[in-house]
This record gives structure tokens, sequence and C-alpha cells, in this order.
């Protein structure tokens, strides 16, 4: 019972009564001094030291009750400063096992036990000290390990802070690296994109010559075409003449124009009658062996009147323009797979 209502009325920090006793949220109490001691300076926030649980100093409350009951016990022990060093408090830790207190410390097992735990065959020939020896003695060692922990925490501060540093470094780094890729791909976006226009207006001027000249082929086979349907329709009104005086005043002028528009590919009439039947024959000959299939000889014994001219080969090519040959093969110039995969192809070189 005296254990128990010690370890109830020891703040669990600095191992005394309690003194203006908070509780946290977590359910346990401890000193207000203590408690500020704990916390970082400047700060209101921290973890409770037994479980971790978070706390936020203003928001406490003071266990008045708790308090109220170390002091009672406090009077009723006396004044701690006429108690021996280190043994205010510890007077009240007792041993489990025997209910004595724990006065003594053995080294070997570096733990706290009565005088009945010493004279057990467990701590045989263990070496013993105590309480306020042994504490005396472990803080001098903590002590030592302080300085070097301390020295360490400075060096492990200066590397947070530098490598703090570093991480904003790379974050500039990294966005002027951004920035910079983005306008170099914009600049080579912008060289495509003249290049593709460079390319569109080249085919535009192909295309605008082309069509130039077939524009041009167009208007005189046009003229052709209408000055050839006008012959014609005077030829045919001609032959549908009933007036044979009429026919034959008007007809110098017919041939000339239909000698005109067949460009000298029509021989005169009168010229053929003259013709004579031996030439006649030889022509004949000539043209049965001409291996040009679009002529068409004449038979000895054809009629003068059913005379008609002889079919003409008709080849346009040499009046009609066709497309630019190079307007058509251009595209294959335009080598856009072996671009994409030079492009594609392209990977930035880390350097070690």
């Amino acid at each position: 019972m005296a254990c128990s209502m010690a370890e109830d009325l020891v703040c669990p920090i600095c191992l005394s009564f309690f003194q203006e006793p908070h509780m946290l949220g977590c359910g346990h109490n401890f000193c207000l001094a203590c408690l500020r001691g704990a916390l970082p300076a400047g700060q209101a926030e921290g973890t409770c030291p037994e479980c971790r649980g978070p706390f936020r100093l203003p928001e406490l409350q003071r266990n008045r009750a708790l308090g109220s009951l170390a002091a009672k016990v406090r009077r009723w022990q006396g004044d701690e400063a006429l108690l021996p060093s280190g043994s205010a408090v510890g007077r009240w830790h007792f041993c489990e096992a025997h209910d004595e207190p724990l006065k003594l410390f053995c080294c070997q097992d570096e733990a706290p036990l009565c005088v009945i735990c010493r004279d057990l065959a467990q701590h045989h020939g263990h070496r013993f000290l105590p309480v306020p020896d042994a504490a005396r003695e472990a803080q001098g060692r903590l002590k030592a390990y302080l300085k070097h922990l301390e020295k360490h925490l400075k060096y492990a501060t200066e590397d947070e802070t530098d490598q703090l540093k570093e991480i904003e470094a790379l974050k500039n780094c990294t966005e002027d690296l951004v920035g910079h890729i983005s306008k170099e791909f914009e600049a080579l976006h912008q060289v495509l994109r003249e290049k593709e226009q460079d390319i569109k207006l080249m085919v535009e001027k192909m295309k605008e010559e082309n069509m130039e000249e077939m524009e041009d082929s167009l208007t005189s086979l046009k003229e052709e075409v209408s000055s050839r349907t006008a012959t014609i329709a005077k030829v045919k009104a001609a032959l549908e003449m009933t007036d044979q005086v009429a026919f034959l005043k008007d007809l110098k002028e017919l041939m000339e124009q239909v000698k005109e528009d067949h460009q000298g590919e029509v021989e005169d009439y009168e010229d053929t009658e003259e013709t004579s039947e031996d030439e006649a024959e030889e022509k004949s000959d000539q043209e049965e062996n001409s291996e040009e299939p679009c002529k068409n000889s004449n038979s000895e014994d054809e009629d003068d009147e059913d005379y008609e001219p002889e079919e003409e080969c008709h080849d346009g090519d040499d009046r009609v323009v066709p497309v630019e040959p190079y307007l058509e093969s251009f595209g294959e110039s335009l080598h856009f797979e072996t671009w994409k995969e030079m492009l594609e192809g392209i990977k930035p070189r880390l350097v070690s």
C-alpha cells in the first residue's frame, strides 16, 4: 500500500512529490515545471513522456486533488531538505517482492534492489552501491556522454540545415532547368513550324506554276474547240445549201478556213485529181506497207466525190499539260518516318 501511494504521488520526470501537477489528455500527471522543461524553447506543444500522446500546454488542467494529497504527504514526512541527498523520494520506492525500500544498486544487473535481494543467490558476488552513490556515478557517466551527444547533435543540426539548403537548391535548379527545357523545346517547335510553312509554300509555288501552264493550255484548247465548232457549223451549213452559185461563191473562203483549222493536213481536192494513177498506186502500196496504224490508204476505184481526209493520229500529250512529275514525287522526298526515328532516338546523356 505504501509502495502504491508513493508511486501515485511521485512525478515520473523529476522523481519528486508533485508540485502543481497537471493532467494530460492521456491521463498521466506531471509537474508543471517538468512539462515546461520537457518542451523545446518557445514551443507549447509536445508529447507525453510516458505514452507519447500529444498535448498542448495551454489546454492542460491542474490536478488540484493530486497536488493537495502530495502536499499533505510532504508535510507528514517532514521537510525534504532535511533528508539525505537523493533519498527524499527514493525511500518511497519499495521492492515488489519484499516490500522493502530500494536502497541498493546492483552494478552487474544495473538495477536497484533491497537488502533482502542483495543476499539472494542470483546476486552472489555482485558489487553493490548505495542508491545515492550509484546515482551520482551514473550521472557522471551520463554527463560525459552528454557532451558527446551534444557535439553530435550540433553536427546533425548543421547537417540538417545544409540538407534543407540543398533541397531548396534542388527545387530552384529543377525549376530553372524545366523552364529552360520548355523554352528550348518551344524554339524547336518554332523551327518545325517554320519548316512546315516553307515546305507548304514550296508545294503551293509548284502548284501555281503548274496550274499557270495548265490554264494557258486550257485557254488555247477552248479557243481551238470554239474555232473548230464554228468551222464545222459553217461546213455543215454549206453542205446543206441548195443554191450552188451561192455555195461556190463562199467556197474559197470556207476552204481557206478549213485548211487553216486543219493546218494544211487536208489536201486540196484539185491537187488530188491531178495525181496520176501510177503515183496513186505507188502511194497506195507505200501506205499499205507502212506501219503507221492511223493512216488509211484510198482504193484505186475510190470515187472522188466520196473523198474524206485520212484519219489522224490523236496525240494530245504535246498540248495537254500534265501534273508536274516532280510535284507528284515530292512527297517521297519528305522522309517523315526517318525524321521521326531520328527525333525519337534523341536521349539526354546523364553526366555522372
